[in-house]
């Protein structure tokens, strides 16, 4: 299929003739290739649903929009063209960025959300909840009727009270800012996977980087309190650092009914998949019992 969809990019004029073709990891839902040819060395995305839903949704058109409006700032992969009615599903065409899943440099991956958050856009992206009510709303959404299971019982023993925050600035925002969507080398650090970003909070993007359910998805120790301060020390805006320490509970409790929901969901689906969710949210729950 990947061939037939190269000959037709060509006959768009996307790319020319194309030497190699690399499958890339892309994630559970979306083929992601890396091609090269005389004069380009491309990742070529094919989208294979777009969709509003969920806590991280599919949303080809405004991957394209973040990394066009983001090009030439080093923060997301060079744009190349966008390709919304090809044949299978929209295809997305980035320069590839050389290196490997961040693993251990706090003060680069702090330095690099800093720049995200300080980045000029003019969207549009969807607007993300960004106040402690909406957050537990959608952990309860989340969760649905798996709250009555063990897991969901247990955190929904550390249901967070109701409060209201300042409202945040409204900054871009990836979302999915784990440690496998950070590509580092040894002169560069960037974001990929850009494919549900939206405007709101910078503290949605510090908790999941710091989320130790997360980096246990990705086959990665949780940081220690050293790192985190070290990752937070070079982040370096006070303001933000001054809401974290108040709102970051409810993006862990929501983060944690994410990973209730997706343990439960895939049982019989998926064994593996779904022992990895148990783990993270038998870790975030963990952490956010430390929070409160």
């Amino acid at each position: 299929m990947v061939d037939s969809l190269l000959t037709w990019l060509q006959e768009q004029g996307a790319c020319a003739h194309v030497l190699s073709v690399e499958p890339l990891k892309g994630g559970y839902w979306n083929a992601v290739y890396r091609i090269r040819g005389a004069g380009f060395d491309l990742v070529l995305k094919q989208f294979a649903i777009d969709s509003g839903q969920g806590l991280f949704p599919v949303l080809a058109d405004d991957e394209a929009r973040a990394l066009e409006q983001l090009t030439g700032t080093g923060i997301a992969p060079q744009y190349h063209s966008y390709w919304p009615q090809a044949p299978g599903g929209a295809v997305l065409l980035y320069e590839f960025a050389p290196g490997q899943m961040w693993l251990h440099d706090v003060a680069a991956a702090g330095a690099l959300f800093k720049r995200l958050h300080a980045a000029s856009v003019a969207g549009p992206f969807r607007t993300l909840p960004s106040q402690p009510k909406a957050l537990l709303e959608q952990a309860g959404a989340l969760m649905g009727g798996y709250v009555v299971q063990a897991l969901g019982v247990q955190l929904e023993a550390l249901r967070l009270p109701l409060v209201q925050l300042e409202s945040a600035p409204s900054v871009l925002v990836h979302t999915d800012s784990g440690p496998g969507n950070i590509i580092q080398s040894a002169g560069a650090i960037t974001f990929i996977d850009f494919q549900c970003p939206g405007m709101g909070d910078a503290c949605e993007d510090l908790a999941c980087f710091l989320s130790p359910g997360i980096h246990h998805l990705y086959g990665l120790p949780a940081l220690s309190k050293e790192q985190e301060q070290a990752y937070l020390e070079a982040y370096g805006d006070a303001q933000v650092l001054q809401r974290f320490s108040q709102i970051r509970a409810y993006y862990s409790y929501r983060m944690a009914a994410y990973f209730v929901m997706r343990y439960y969901s895939q049982q019989g689906l998926d064994e593996k998949v779904s022992q990895a969710y148990s783990k993270a949210a038998q870790l975030e729950i963990s952490a956010l019992e430390s929070y409160r």
